[in-house]
């Protein structure tokens, strides 16, 4: 946690004159989190990012007489988001709507607010940790319209603002107001650090979207489920299906039957709903909360997600038993970014989630997937904490030949001593 009141917690300094930045209070003027800074050896004045969600790692300055960003931990993307809010800042009230559901005594702010989907939600996960190891502290959480379902049980206040990822992105004086306006009163309060991505052990999906991730494969005599978690800004388009995404969708779900048999095969997301040969089209335009939430039991009855890498996958991912990521090279170095991932140990997570180039045809992405279907049972008992634990193992010798002749995706529960489970 970050202290705001009655001192505010950050460790900035001057990039003029290299003296300790003193700070004397903190704003919150959209996703950005900010400490209002003196410095005593040059007598310049900053706001710079508090420790909080990609401020942990990026943290910039804005000097407020002349407008300059210091990008001071190489976060140039983040510096030209804090440049173009600051150029642009204004004072038009937002749409803020807040919900008290428990007694705010000692308030702990979590700002989920984001220019990028993925980030909010990912802010949200941490959510979590404090509602489940810091009781004494009360959670009040900043969201944006479109991540207000998603906010788990437990939180004191919801504070929901109508806006979009842009204008989240921005810099408004009349949002600060009313935040600062709004904890007045509280002699101590913190911001939550919101690291952009959480430990999956720190979180329970379900929690989130009221929605229980698949546990098994589909047992024998059902259809495997594949799901294509689709999305218009980047697309699947290999050169073996004409560039085209739509006749790539069709030949994947040809390939995935000449291989496994009846496939129940769809494609969702955020866009207009075609004919596609062989495919079920459950996309939307305009999705609300209640098509958001069919979406993930669509993902929690999926044996594996394919999709292209980006926030699109996020939710998928974390419902679906396995994965299949689709990866542009522009984005080699965001791999697992974009996917929430369970495991009951760190192989079985390389099993479960794999990666092929954005290039890769629908007979390979096919061949990818079927493999993972079929072969998960055996790679469930084989990664198992069940049956790689010496002393259960020793007692019961036939245990891991009968799990894995049983064709079940359950290794079993186990004590593990404190290990990470990731189910």
């Amino acid at each position: 946690m970050i202290r705001l009141r009655p001192e505010t917690d950050v460790d900035l300094r001057c990039p003029t004159c290299e003296a300790e930045l003193e700070p004397r209070g903190w704003l919150v003027p959209g996703m950005r989190n900010v400490a209002d800074l003196f410095c005593t050896g040059c007598a310049r004045t900053y706001y710079g990012d508090l420790p909080s969600g990609f401020g942990l790692l990026y943290p910039c300055l804005v000097d407020c007489s002349s407008g300059e960003i210091h990008d001071l931990y190489g976060g140039p993307w983040f510096a030209e988001w804090l440049r173009e809010a600051w150029t642009n800042r204004h004072s038009t009230p937002w749409p803020l709507s807040i919900e008290k559901h428990d007694e705010v005594r000692a308030p702990l702010l979590l700002n989920c607010l984001d220019g990028l989907y993925g980030h909010s939600l990912l802010k949200l996960l941490n959510a979590q940790h404090y509602l489940d190891r810091h009781t004494h502290r009360d959670l009040i959480v900043i969201v944006s319209r479109n991540l207000r379902w998603l906010v788990p049980d437990g939180v004191a206040e919801i504070w929901t603002v109508d806006i979009g990822p842009r204008e989240a992105r921005g810099w408004n004086d009349w949002f600060a107001a009313a935040v600062a306006e709004r904890l007045a009163d509280f002699p101590e309060l913190f911001l939550s650090v919101a690291v952009p991505h959480p430990d999956p052990a720190d979180y329970d999906i379900e929690r989130f979207t009221r929605t229980a991730p698949k546990p098994t494969v589909s047992p024998p005599g059902e259809p495997p489920v594949v799901t294509f978690a689709w999305r218009g800004d980047r697309t699947w388009h290999p050169r073996s299906s004409g560039r085209s995404e739509k006749r790539a969708l069709a030949q994947l779900a040809r390939c995935l039957r000449s291989q496994l048999g009846s496939v129940d095969f769809a494609v969702c997301g955020l866009g207009e709903r075609t004919r596609i040969d062989g495919v079920a089209d459950i996309r939307d335009p305009a999705p609300d909360s209640v098509v958001e939430l069919d979406w993930c039991q669509r993902y929690a009855a999926s044996d594996v997600i394919v999709g292209v890498h980006g926030s699109n996958m996020l939710l998928p991912s974390a419902h679906a038993l396995a994965a299949v990521e689709l990866v542009p090279n522009d984005r080699l170095g965001n791999v697992a970014q974009s996917l929430l991932v369970r495991g009951d140990d760190l192989r079985d997570v390389l099993f479960r989630y794999r990666l092929l180039p954005l290039a890769s045809s629908p007979a390979v992405v096919a061949a990818v997937v079927a493999a993972v279907i079929e072969n998960r049972p055996g790679a469930a008992v084989t990664f198992s904490r069940r049956w790689t634990d010496h002393e259960i193992v020793s007692r019961d010798l036939s245990g891991p030949r009968r799990a894995r002749q049983a064709r079940t995706d359950d290794g079993g529960d186990v004590e593990t001593g404190g290990r990470r489970r990731w189910r």
